[in-house]
């Protein structure tokens, strides 16, 4: 079953219509040991590339700050080199943690993205601040910013500068508009781990993405939430993404070797000893030092065959209603990450979008459309 390609303004409920969910790819730009981060970051806009060819719906790059283990810290920088060697997919960001910015220059970069690119950007915003208290503090410069619970009036605030919405009467902001002028803001998706932003996306009718690959919450029940409290708005019907680990390998014996860098990943965070990506063999050394079992570690994870990850997903797509699954793959190797994508797409019967060389100048031509 080939999965379902829609456009960004027809959300068609997937799942109810007999049809395989959308696949999408969510990045960190992971940074493995024995690698330079430019390697990490430049394994990034390969994957962009080698995913746009394989024929998925989007590309998203998040938001991560002091991490050691993810480079992906200056998402719309990562974002607009990916749309400039991509030709379809859609390019967007996993998300902007909007508090740790000032909602105008979201407005502004955002709006420069989509007039490059017209049609190929995703602003995914979260509440989060993708790091700890005292970066988050560095980033949103006052212990009163960091405190602040404001993540909707935020949200009203982005979407007025790009001139979405009208100002409040008397507001000081009155006069302002993002620039470039006359372009419009590109889709809003709302990330969440909780319930809440799941009410959140439905009340402002936008896209929503639950974050089920760590997040405590039954997924289902996510996504129903999002639909009950869904009203039309930017989006006339619900459309809910889940986020998913998963890892897929010409044999599942070589898949479950190649994930021990994702259980020591976890470990790494669940333990406080964040690092770099390590390889299979001494990811293998300190589960067993730490006396961790990686199957405990991966239990959200799909792992497999191709063949055994997508009936894997189907399955999860089915049980918790959601149209579209965005999948996050962590491997040691970065050319095994990209196998992995592939391989799960030739699963799926995504439709190759050309022999795929991304055209010379493609920047300069989507900026002349």
């Amino acid at each position: 079953m080939k999965a379902a390609r829609l456009t960004s303004n027809v959300c068609l409920e997937a799942h109810t219509q007999g049809m395989a969910p959308l696949l999408s790819v969510l990045d960190l730009t992971p940074v493995s040991s024995g690698q330079q981060p430019g390697e990490a970051l430049r394994h990034t806009l390969d994957l962009a590339e080698a995913t746009d060819r394989a024929g998925y719906e989007r590309f998203w790059i998040a938001e991560h700050h002091n991490s050691g283990a993810f480079a992906s810290a200056a998402t719309e920088i990562l974002i607009a080199l990916a749309a400039a060697r991509t030709r379809r997919i859609r390019v967007g960001s996993g998300g902007v943690m909007l508090p740790n910015h000032s909602p105008l220059k979201v407005a502004e970069n955002f709006m420069s993205l989509e007039a490059l690119f017209p049609g190929r950007i995703d602003l995914g915003l979260g509440r989060a601040p993708g790091t700890d208290g005292v970066t988050a503090l560095a980033l949103r410069r006052s212990r009163e910013a960091l405190a602040a619970d404001d993540f909707p009036a935020q949200i009203a605030l982005l979407r007025a500068f790009a001139g979405e919405t009208p100002w409040p009467a008397g507001s000081v902001f009155s006069g302002v508009l993002a620039e470039p002028r006359g372009v419009k803001l590109p889709p809003l998706w709302i990330l969440g781990s909780s319930l809440y932003g799941a009410q959140l996306a439905g009340e402002l009718g936008v896209g929503y993405a639950f974050a089920y690959h760590f997040s405590q919450e039954d997924p289902a029940e996510a996504v129903q939430t999002y639909r009950r409290h869904f009203r039309p708005g930017p989006l006339a019907e619900p459309h809910a993404i889940l986020g998913v680990n998963a890892l897929a390998a010409p044999t599942a014996e070589e898949a479950q070797e190649l994930s021990l860098t994702a259980a020591a990943l976890s470990l790494g965070i669940l333990s406080g000893q964040r690092g770099l990506l390590r390889s299979p063999e001494d990811a293998r050394a300190w589960l067993r030092e730490m006396d961790t079992d990686p199957a405990r570690l991966l239990k959200k994870a799909r792992i497999g065959t191709p063949a055994q990850v997508w009936a894997d997903l189907q399955a999860l797509a089915e049980q918790t209603g959601a149209q579209e699954l965005m999948v996050t793959t962590y491997t040691h190797d970065p050319l095994k990450r990209e196998q992995s994508y592939r391989l799960l797409a030739g699963a799926a019967g995504l439709e190759e979008a050309g022999a795929g060389e991304t055209a010379p100048g493609a920047l300069k031509e989507a900026a002349l459309k």
